[in-house]
């Protein structure tokens, strides 16, 4: 069974500012591009996340958009310091249905069965369309 976490993107106005912002940490994995998501604890469910799963983003109390996660990588800066973890995710962000979520620290559980759907890729330097075009796409479900 696959199972996915959801983490706030923190200090981000909107999709396209954090993928733009995402651009600025992207780094070399195995021979492709991957995001870093850094976590002090290593997820308990990780061979179900590792299965499929996704980090379904916050943006603005609302999740919107995810990204396929590739593995869990320990990470460790010094000797001494405890181990925290790597979540290697795909750097191609995916916009999703918009669904409202309390704001929390840190990351939590989502089941599939209430993931929200895909609606389209995110491609880094997009725009946001012009405030009165979004509006009417979000009043049509199309964001």
């Amino acid at each position: 069974m696959t199972i996915h976490l959801l983490k706030p993107a923190l200090r981000a106005n909107d999709v396209y500012e954090f993928a733009n912002r995402q651009r600025q940490w992207h780094m070399e994995y195995k021979g492709r591009l991957a995001y870093p998501v850094w976590t002090s604890r290593k997820p308990a469910r990780e061979g179900e996340l590792l299965k499929g799963g996704s980090v379904f983003w916050i943006v603005k109390k609302q999740i919107q958009c995810r990204q396929t996660i590739l593995a869990i990588e320990p990470y460790q800066e010094k000797d001494d310091e405890k181990p925290s973890y790597l979540i290697m995710c795909d750097t191609q962000l995916v916009r999703t249905e918009m669904h409202k979520k309390k704001p929390f620290q840190g990351w939590r559980y989502l089941e599939s069965s209430v993931a929200p759907a895909d609606v389209a890729e995110i491609h880094i330097g997009d725009e946001p369309p012009p405030p009165e075009m979004e509006k009417a796409l979000r009043e049509a479900g199309l964001l």
